[in-house]
C-alpha cells in the first residue's frame, strides 16, 4: 500500500474511503490513527504532500454537509476512545475525541452525573463531533452548548503539530481559549484530540408535560409570554408528521406536539408543573423519570431527521414566534426548541430558497443548512466572513482542512 494511501501509517490503519463521502465526493484515502502521535503523524504526511483533510467522527451529519473543492484524506478519529481522567468530586471530565455520547453517559450515570449535550444518534455520535459542530438539543439553553461546557482541549494542527489550551478543571483555565473557537469549526481550524467539560448532577426530577395543539393555539403569543421568565429546561414544539416518530402520541391528532421539559429539585419541578397548567391546561400526556430523559435523544435525533433541513434562530424565545410559518407545509416537519431560539425544518432542497425568504421576514435567521444549497454570499455579514478568515489563517496557514475558510 502506498505512502499516500496510509500517511505513513501501519497498513492497518487504512480504511475504506467510501464510507466517508461528504455529499457524494469519497476522498482519495481514509485512515483511522489510534494514538494521538499517529494523528500528527498522518498529518505531517498530508502536510508533506500537500493533501486535503477532514476529521471524522460518527459521521452523523457530515456526510450530509456541502462538499469541499478539495478532498483528499478522511480522517477517521473514532479509535481515540479513552476517558482520560473523571473526577466526580470536581465535576469535570477529560476523555478522548472519539468516545461515544452512549459510553459517556454511561460512565457518568453510575455516579449520579450527566455531560448534558445532546447530539442525533448518541450511539454512534463522538465527543469530538459533538464540539466540532457545537451541537446542542432541547436542554441548550438552560445547559449550555459544547462551547459554554468545555474547560479545555488538546488539538492537533494542520502541520502535525500539537498544542493544548485551557484545563481540566474550572479553576486551572487560563490563556486564549481556543478550545471555544475549535467549538463549531466543523474541523476546519484544528482537530480536537481530547477535551475537558464541566459536568452537572443528574437533576432530582424530570418531568415531560406533553399537549396537542392546534396552529391558533402555538400562534397564541399571551398563552406563552410566561415560560421564558420560568426557565423550563426545555419548551420544545413538534410538527405532525415528525411528532409520529416520537412514540408519545396523544389521544386525538393535533397539528403540533408540545413538549414541556422540566428539571430540578422536587418542590421546584411541583411548582413549575402547577404554573404550566395553569396556562396550557391539563397535559394530554406525562412522563416522569428516566423516560423523560430519553426524550431528549429523540429530539436531538429529529433534528437530523431525513430528509435535508435547514436550522435557524431567532431572538423570540416562545412558541409564537412561528406563526409566520404556519399553515405552510413545513410545519409538519419543524421542530422548534423554543426557550433555545433554535428551529429544524425538514424539506426538499428545492423548496429552502423560498422557506428562508418567508423565514427571515418573519424574524428567523438561517444558521445552518445540510443537504440544501448554499446561496451566494452577500454582503450582509462580510465582517464576520473577513473574521473568520483571519482566525483560519492564523490556525490553519497551509489551509490542510477542506472545510476551513
Amino acid at each position: 500500500m502506498s505512502a499516500t494511501s496510509n500517511l505513513g501509517l501501519d497498513a492497518a490503519r487504512a480504511v475504506n474511503p467510501s464510507g466517508h463521502a461528504i455529499s457524494g465526493a469519497i476522498p482519495r484515502c481514509a485512515v483511522r490513527p489510534t494514538s494521538r502521535e499517529e494523528v500528527a503523524e498522518a498529518l505531517r504526511a498530508a502536510a508533506r504532500d500537500d493533501l486535503k483533510v477532514v476529521p471524522w467522527g460518527g459521521g452523523v451529519s457530515l456526510h450530509m454537509v456541502a462538499a469541499p473543492p478539495r478532498y483528499d484524506v478522511a480522517l477517521d478519529m473514532t479509535a481515540l476512545q479513552a476517558i482520560v481522567e473523571y473526577d466526580p468530586d470536581d465535576l469535570t471530565l477529560t476523555a478522548e475525541c472519539g468516545v461515544t455520547l452512549d459510553t459517556l453517559r454511561a460512565a457518568l450515570a453510575a455516579r449520579g452525573q450527566e455531560l448534558p449535550l445532546e447530539g442525533a444518534r448518541a450511539d454512534i455520535a463522538t465527543l469530538g463531533g459533538v464540539l466540532a459542530a457545537n451541537t446542542s438539543g432541547a436542554r441548550r439553553l438552560r445547559f449550555g452548548a459544547p462551547v459554554d461546557r468545555i474547560l479545555g482541549a488538546r488539538f492537533a494542527l494542520g502541520d502535525g503539530t500539537i498544542a493544548r489550551t485551557g484545563g481540566r478543571v474550572v479553576k486551572n483555565v487560563a490563556g486564549y481559549a481556543i478550545h471555544r473557537l475549535l467549538c463549531g469549526s466543523r474541523g476546519g481550524l484544528g482537530i480536537i484530540l481530547e477535551a475537558s467539560l464541566k459536568l452537572m448532577p443528574r437533576p432530582e426530577t424530570r418531568r415531560l408535560l406533553i399537549y396537542g395543539l392546534s396552529s391558533a393555539e402555538v400562534a397564541d403569543a399571551a398563552r406563552w409570554a410566561g415560560f421564558p421568565r420560568m426557565e423550563p429546561a426545555a419548551l420544545t414544539i413538534v410538527g405532525r408528521e415528525l411528532a409520529r416518530t416520537l412514540h408519545v402520541a396523544t389521544p386525538t391528532p393535533h397539528d403540533f406536539t408540545a413538549i414541556v421539559g422540566l428539571e430540578d429539585d422536587a418542590p421546584w419541578v411541583e411548582q413549575q408543573t402547577r404554573t404550566t397548567e395553569r396556562a396550557l391546561g391539563e397535559p394530554e400526556l406525562r412522563i416522569d423519570g428516566d423516560e423523560a430523559f430519553e426524550m431528549w435523544q429523540a429530539l436531538a435525533d429529529l433534528e437530523e431527521h431525513p430528509p435535508p433541513r435547514v436550522s435557524l434562530t431567532t431572538a423570540d424565545r416562545t412558541p409564537s414566534a412561528l406563526a409566520p410559518l404556519l399553515g405552510t407545509p413545513h410545519a409538519e416537519t419543524l421542530v422548534f426548541h423554543a426557550i433555545a431560539g433554535r428551529l429544524h425544518v425538514h424539506l426538499d432542497p428545492a423548496a429552502a430558497p423560498a422557506f428562508e425568504a418567508m423565514a427571515t421576514a418573519g424574524g428567523f435567521a438561517v444558521i445552518d443548512r445540510r443537504g440544501v444549497p448554499v446561496p451566494e454570499p452577500s454582503s450582509f455579514g462580510s465582517a464576520i466572513r473577513d473574521v473568520r478568515a483571519r482566525i483560519h489563517a492564523s490556525l490553519d496557514p497551509g489551509e490542510r482542512f477542506a472545510l476551513g475558510g
